[in-house]
């Protein structure tokens, strides 16, 4: 963390400084093409004053705010985001006003004093403030950028800090007009020198046209420095304005591919203060949507099974009521009213809830749903809400594989509990139920009731699993099943047949 803190420290002053160096090279190239060597000490000088010495006091109070909160200190959340915002605006136009500082000191010391380069003809004093002030601009510029495109990396960094500075306002489009307007520029400037050039030679006086004066040799070098400004930093704007769009929009894909595979731990850190920083602000507000849904669908999904919850939260709270075939699980626990009158309250629920969680996880891996706990019995079915086809075969796995988890489970207090279960397959409507704000899923059907008295026959039959000819039927040959003959059942008025899943079929499911 520390070595990242002084990293964006020397990125910092590295493109503040490199303004320095551009001013310099440029300067130098205009001063061997234009045979005027003699000046060249001098501009250095200048530029080694201004760009680097001043420049780097300058850029040191522009930071301040920025640097204080870089170092751990406190800063006002308030005064560090409008630093923060207006640091390439600001970082520009302190490059433009040090580069005309400099460059107009280099045009008076050519022409003898700041009086002379006043004197001068009014074309020429004229020319030499409009180059002055195109150079700068290209370097004023430049600066700008390279100040964005670090922004962008400082923003990173805080947002891994916790710090979110959010983006004021949408102005993409103010900052690709003005790189592009500067890089439209350059090629106008060459006819527009040339214009600058021819009237202010020919309107000398004749006393200067005998030895041409050095304000028209200062202008012939920034004129020189000006076309090569436009040259080299047309480029570098197109670089650095490519750049600085695409790295937040690369930023922001990047986190969309995280919650495109699931992921919504992590937020697009807003990089910038145009509209995609707006959009990366919009991104993070829908995730935390998203989140706030997966949380309230899993913390619902322990209340009520994870269909069902999903199914409500995409119907706004209510399903709306569906019939279809289904199979009915019922299931209760062997003597639990005897046992519960030896146990302490408190011991009874926690015997009951590791039971309910053992048998909710068998049921569903199966695909099942549980749609009621009764005391101590459980209701679920299959293929209802959620489809599944093989639903009969699925139950019968379900129930064999919970008879033989409870075989070799010991709970709390050296508790072991023996379960019977009814399963049943045929119409079953299912749905929400309640009023008001209390609402429930549920199903209903003949077939529901079966089950319960399948679940209570197993006493009399001396069976722990018991399914209806349906289910049978349905489950097939991957179920081989013990026919218990023909039963009657309270309140069905026919008489029905019940099977009884093999022991080899329990065996397996183990």
């Amino acid at each position: 963390m520390h070595d990242s803190r002084w990293r964006l420290r020397l990125h910092y002053y590295a493109a503040m400084l490199s303004a320095a160096v551009f001013a310099a090279a440029l300067g130098s190239a205009a001063a061997y093409a234009t045979d005027h060597l003699e000046s060249l000490p001098h501009l250095l000088t200048q530029i080694a004053v201004w760009l680097a010495v001043v420049n780097a006091a300058g850029a040191l109070v522009i930071l301040r705010p920025v640097d204080r909160r870089l170092r751990g200190a406190s800063v006002v959340q308030a005064a560090l985001e409008r630093r923060i915002h207006a640091l390439p605006r600001l970082c520009g136009l302190w490059l433009f006003a040090l580069t005309s500082a400099a460059m107009l000191g280099h045009a008076a010391a050519l022409t003898g004093s700041w009086s002379a380069l006043a004197g001068a003809q009014p074309r020429v004093f004229a020319g030499t403030l409009v180059h002055i002030a195109v150079f700068a601009a290209y370097l004023g510029l430049a600066g700008y950028f390279l100040i964005f495109d670090y922004r962008v990396r400082l923003l990173q960094y805080l947002s891994q800090q916790g710090v979110s500075i959010a983006p004021r306002q949408g102005n993409f489009m103010r900052r690709l007009t003005a790189g592009l307007l500067a890089v439209a520029a350059a090629p106008l400037l060459i006819p527009l020198s040339d214009q600058w050039l021819r009237p202010a030679g020919a309107e000398m006086p004749m006393a200067m046209a005998m030895n041409p004066g050095r304000n028209v040799m200062h202008m012939q070098q920034t004129l020189q420095m000006d076309l090569l400004a436009a040259l080299f930093l047309a480029a570098l704007l197109i670089f650095l304005m490519a750049r600085g769009f695409s790295r937040p929009v690369g930023i922001l894909l990047t986190a969309m591919q995280r919650v495109d595979r699931g992921d919504l731990a992590s937020k697009a850190p807003v990089v910038s203060d145009d509209e995609f920083g707006l959009l990366s602000q919009q991104f993070n507000r829908m995730l935390d949507g998203l989140r706030e849904r997966d949380r309230i669908r899993r913390v619902f999904g322990r209340f009520v099974p994870e269909s069902v919850a999903a199914a409500l939260l995409l119907d706004e709270g209510a399903i709306a009521p569906k019939e279809r075939e289904a199979t009915v699980l019922f299931t209760d626990i062997e003597n639990f009213t005897a046992m519960a009158a030896s146990l302490d309250p408190r011991d009874i629920l926690d015997v009951l809830n590791a039971y309910f969680g053992e048998v909710a996880q068998i049921v569903h891996a199966h695909g099942g749903v549980i749609t009621q706990f009764q005391g101590d019995a459980v209701l679920a079915s299959f293929n209802l809400p959620a489809a599944d086809p093989e639903h009969a075969r699925h139950a019968v796995e379900a129930a064999l594989a919970i008879q033989a988890r409870l075989a070799e489970v010991v709970f709390d207090g050296g508790i072991r509990l023996r379960t019977r279960v009814g399963i049943s397959t045929g119409p079953v409507v299912g749905g929400t139920v309640g009023g008001g704000d209390r609402l429930g899923y549920t199903v209903h059907g003949d077939t529901v009731n079966l089950a319960a008295r399948f679940e209570a026959l197993n006493k009399e039959l001396g069976s722990r699993v018991l399914i209806s000819a349906r289910t049978a039927e349905l489950a097939g040959d991957a179920i081989a099943l013990r026919d218990r003959g023909i039963v009657t059942v309270r309140g069905f008025r026919e008489p029905l047949r019940v099977y009884e899943p093999s022991a080899r079929v329990a065996r397996m499911a183990e």
